[in-house]
């Protein structure tokens, strides 16, 4: 991550062979796709074929009627049998079927160990070692059908890494891998350790374990997550998408005449009509970036890219106004470190500016951080204070966006390069990083023509000082002086 310090002690985060041809292009909504058919990919190996048949027989057997999807084997997803109606229910899982914290604390051989950790890790361990036991396990064909790659960038080498250098998604990625890395050693020493006879060593191993953690955050999704969190056999299969019309996952109630013994469920509708094999998609993270998507969910949309980038900005203790301008974000609710989504499609987001306003006030604006204007100060930031402060904010970016793309080892142009001749293979990491760290320089670079076009036209633009004389009726809507006159008359 780069931090890059502004003029006047605010901080700018900078985060430091049946290959179809992927040439990129536009849709109408901005967003670069790739030329290729959204194709569901069906099981076509025995193997996960029975593993199939085993999740459904372990479906059943908790009441759910599967008649309207298929599973199609990795690294596909559901996908519709029959045409399906708008607002008809693809599917109902209910909580007996899901994996839970509680799921893993009621295991007779370590469920005594795993109560207190936190529900993910529970569930992660739980996996494990359920894994081990093979076909004696009741979940084994769940087990089974689970990808040893998750897909996240967390679980990659040093070479497919390579691919990320300069990415934003890299540093994430590293964060990941590190914390993954500290809270093995934790339980190695509190929990494995002492109790190898539970945890046996060649089951509980590092590489286990992180493939456990990215396996269970890649197949978790609202509103099951954290606290809830929870592994839900066919329901963990809905492909991503990005679409703002694809359904989403919900808890309802399901089951006993007027409400007496009903259970909950984990239910998915279609929100429009579906043909016969159509993905059964939800968007997994609509405000997320692709990097973000990837490294939590180890997928991205095969079609559609949402190049973007995250940039936090933070007001420093340095600032030798730090008492006002932190009391001043205190009383509007606003955080002293705030983090913004720069889109390659979208306009920046409107918020950022008066923040970063009020991070770079300083001189002869100051006079607005005094206790008698605390009360209005930040509707004054909503808009131009004055031309230095402007000028400040904006170089800011461009200097900081410049930087970042800096950074990167290859350009947009070898980037687009690399994805329009055909020779990287669709859905793999190679393909996914390029994508990414592509999403990010876009999402770089549209912010900083933005601003460098916004830069030219700051002579045009009306400051505080300029609205507060017209509200005195000292200036005309035009900028013309109201006293004009009375001095012509000579009465001053």
């Amino acid at each position: 991550m780069q931090v890059l310090a502004a003029a006047h002690g605010s901080r700018t985060h900078w985060p430091s062979s049946g290959k179809p041809r992927t040439a990129c292009r536009l849709s109408h909504n901005g967003r670069r796709t790739l030329q290729a058919a959204r194709q569901p990919l069906r099981c076509t190996a025995a193997a996960a074929a029975q593993q199939e048949a085993g999740v459904a027989a372990l479906l059943a057997a908790a009441g759910v009627d599967i008649g309207k999807l298929a599973v199609a084997g990795s690294p596909g997803g559901l996908v519709t049998t029959r045409a399906v109606s708008k607002g008809e229910q693809l599917f109902a899982v209910p909580e007996a079927a899901w994996i839970t914290a509680q799921t893993a604390q009621a295991s007779p051989e370590i469920g005594s160990y795993l109560v207190g950790l936190e529900p993910w890790l529970a569930i992660a361990l739980f996996l494990l070692h359920e894994r081990s036991k093979g076909g004696a396990s009741r979940w084994a064909a769940y087990v089974a059908s689970l990808p040893a790659d998750s897909g996240s960038p967390v679980q990659w080498g040093e070479a497919d890494l390579a691919e990320l250098q300069g990415s934003q998604l890299l540093g994430s990625v590293q964060g990941y891998q590190a914390y993954f890395k500290q809270r093995y050693e934790a339980l190695q020493a509190e929990l494995f350790g002492p109790n190898a006879a539970v945890f046996d060593p060649a089951v509980f191993t590092f590489d286990a374990f992180l493939w456990a953690a990215c396996t269970v955050r890649a197949r978790s999704h609202s509103p099951l997550e954290g606290a809830n969190i929870a592994l839900v056999p066919l329901a963990d299969t809905t492909q991503h998408q990005r679409s703002s019309s694809s359904s989403g996952w919900k808890l309802k109630q399901v089951g006993g005449l007027f409400g007496a013994g009903s259970s909950r469920a984990l239910v998915m509708e279609a929100s429009a009509a579906m043909a016969a094999g159509a993905p059964v998609a939800m968007d997994y993270g609509p405000d997320k970036s692709d990097g973000q998507v990837l490294l939590d969910r180890g997928v991205l949309d095969p079609i559609v890219n949402q190049p973007s980038y995250a940039l936090t900005l933070e007001l420093s203790k340095e600032d030798s106004n730090y008492d006002d301008k932190a009391d001043v974000l205190e009383l509007n609710e606003v955080a002293e470190s705030s983090e913004y989504v720069l889109r390659a499609d979208q306009a920046p987001d409107s918020r950022m500016l008066p923040l970063l306003r009020l991070l770079n006030l300083s001189g002869a604006d100051a006079f607005l951080l005094e206790s008698i204007f605390r009360n209005e100060v930040w509707e004054h930031m909503q808009l131009p204070v004055s031309e230095e402060n402007e000028r400040c904010c904006y170089q800011q970016l461009i200097d900081g966006c410049t930087a970042a793309l800096a950074g990167y080892p290859t350009s947009i142009d070898e980037d687009l390069a690399l994805l329009n001749g055909g020779a990287l293979e669709a859905g793999s990491r190679r393909q996914s990083a390029v994508r990414v760290r592509l999403g990010e320089k876009e999402a770089l670079d549209e912010t900083q023509r933005f601003f460098e076009d916004r830069i030219d036209r700051l002579q045009n633009m009306e400051y505080y000082a300029e609205r507060r004389l017209k509200r005195l009726g000292l200036l005309d809507d035009s900028g013309g002086s109201t006293w004009d006159g009375f001095f012509e008359d000579g009465i001053a």
